[in-house]
């Protein structure tokens, strides 16, 4: 049961603003919010509540901190190269959770760099879907800071796929086939008829119920023999794993079952 003064908080910020936190894990929730409470000196969720209720600038604060916005471009490349490997004639993709879109971006460069000569006889729809529209918006935009490549991208990927100069930015033809929407996993309806889904270090906030619902949404998501990737310290739960098999454990790749 979370705790009362805890509850009060995710209510508020789901009546007003539509962010639904109340079914994260609790103790991710409490350390979050308790940098709010150190930062604004209130002792108490009672007092953070009249906080909120009287600065509803503090609402944005709190959500950002909430937000899990963790990404990278080409993160644990060993898990990348299964997909290459094993995946890459599937082209409908969705990437859920996607925060600022290196992961969508990544997934392009690599079809390009797979498919080479042959990509343009295939249509490739790559979607990326998040519940922060401030960092959808820096997605869609494609620039980044230099730094963000440091020790991590090759120099002949950044000369093919970004324009250089005081930041980084995709270029169009890498751009032409990504996608970027709200979407709330908790909320929301699914995409549909997807080849592959990458929802990576996102279920873990979660408390198992949501995980076994939102499992169960990208199973009935995904078409026969597509593909679930989720990250290093997830793994499926509840009815729906009986209805994947498993690709590679390690990297917690799965293949939905045909039936």
């Amino acid at each position: 049961m979370v705790e009362e003064g805890l509850m009060q908080i995710l209510e508020k910020v789901y009546e007003e603003k539509g962010f639904d936190f109340r079914q994260y894990k609790e103790s991710s929730l409490k350390r979050r919010i308790q940098r709010r409470l150190r930062a604004t000196k209130v002792e108490s969720y009672k007092n953070y509540v009249i906080l909120i209720d009287t600065d509803p600038k503090e609402y944005d604060k709190l959500i950002n901190i909430l937000l899990i916005n963790v990404t990278e471009f080409f993160r644990d490349k060993e898990a990348f190269d299964i997909i290459k490997k094993k995946i890459e004639s599937k082209l409908k993709i969705w990437s859920a959770g996607c925060a600022t879109g290196e992961e969508v971006y990544s997934i392009a460069i690599l079809l390009n760099e797979t498919l080479g000569a042959k990509r343009d006889n295939f249509e490739i729809s790559i979607y990326g879907t998040d519940i922060d529209r401030d960092n959808l918006t820096k997605a869609e935009e494609g620039v980044y800071k230099p730094e963000i490549a440091d020790g991590k991208i090759m120099d002949e990927i950044l000369n093919k796929y970004f324009d250089m100069n005081s930041s980084l930015r995709i270029k169009d033809l890498i751009k032409r086939n990504c996608f970027f929407k709200f979407h709330d996993l908790v909320l929301n309806k699914p995409l549909d008829e997807v080849d592959l889904i990458l929802c990576r270090n996102v279920a873990i906030y979660f408390e198992r119920a949501l995980q076994e619902k939102i499992y169960m949404d990208f199973y009935n998501a995904l078409n026969d023999g597509g593909y679930l990737f989720l990250g290093k310290a997830e793994t499926l739960v509840g009815p729906v794993k009986q209805r994947f098999k498993t690709v590679d454990k390690r990297w917690r790749i799965y293949q939905k079952k045909n039936y």
